[in-house]
């Protein structure tokens, strides 16, 4: 069961951090530039939202049988958590960048900052609570996908695989501890960045009302 959920969190981290990067280009791309054949694209980023999960793993699997220079494993694991983790990044970033300035870049641009710096020092820094939380999702999504993970996993067992394999025959004690060691982690992650934003809140808030007092001064 260790060796299982290792397997899963290698797999998640892997393709998280390709469909984080693919993803937040894509929503970077569509939301700043207009042009021909993105509404197809718009379309291809929510089909896999609304297919069935059969549909999409039985599909995938046809595709890799295809290639006879790909066998089942970890490596068709990985791309197919990628086909459908993009589309929640990418509509996770867009949803952020949505609200964004774009004159801000402008005008770091007119300070003589050159595309890349604009990118790194002010887009970047501005859209990344969107790119951080697409990427939990999309970490969450990997390492509880059981359907897709089934039709192309091959002989790798992921924790999903694992468990389901474990439940047919008697379900071992050592699942609820590892489930609740996942559970507990998530929690205090997500207090973690919960307490985070509280403070800086108040941080704000304390600079505001600071630079109010030395207005009215």
């Amino acid at each position: 069961l260790t060796s299982a959920l290792w397997k899963s969190l290698e797999i998640a981290a892997i393709s998280t951090l390709i469909s984080t990067v693919l993803g937040s280009l894509i929503a970077v791309a569509l939301s700043r530039y207009s042009f021909k054949g993105s509404a197809g694209i718009n379309l291809f980023l929510v089909l896999p939202l609304t297919t069935p999960e059969i549909v999409l793993g039985s599909s995938l699997a046809t595709l890799f049988l295809g290639q006879n220079f790909i066998d089942f494993g970890m490596t068709t694991i990985i791309i197919a958590h990628i086909m459908f983790q993009v589309s929640f990044v990418a509509l996770t970033v867009r949803a952020r960048i949505r609200g964004f300035d774009w004159t801000l870049e402008q005008a770091a641009q007119d300070l003589g900052a050159s595309p890349f710096r604009t990118f790194m020092k002010v887009t970047f820094p501005l859209i990344l609570p969107g790119i951080l939380a697409a990427a939990l999702l999309a970490f969450a999504l990997s390492i509880d996908d059981f359907i897709i993970t089934f039709f192309n996993s091959g002989s790798v067992q992921t924790f999903p695989l694992q468990i389901y394999g474990a439940s047919r025959v008697r379900i071992p004690p050592q699942i609820n501890v590892l489930a609740s060691m996942i559970l507990f982690l998530s929690v205090a992650i997500l207090m973690t960045g919960t307490i985070s934003g509280m403070r800086k809140s108040a941080e704000k808030q304390k600079s505001a009302r600071k630079f109010k007092v030395l207005q009215r001064k």
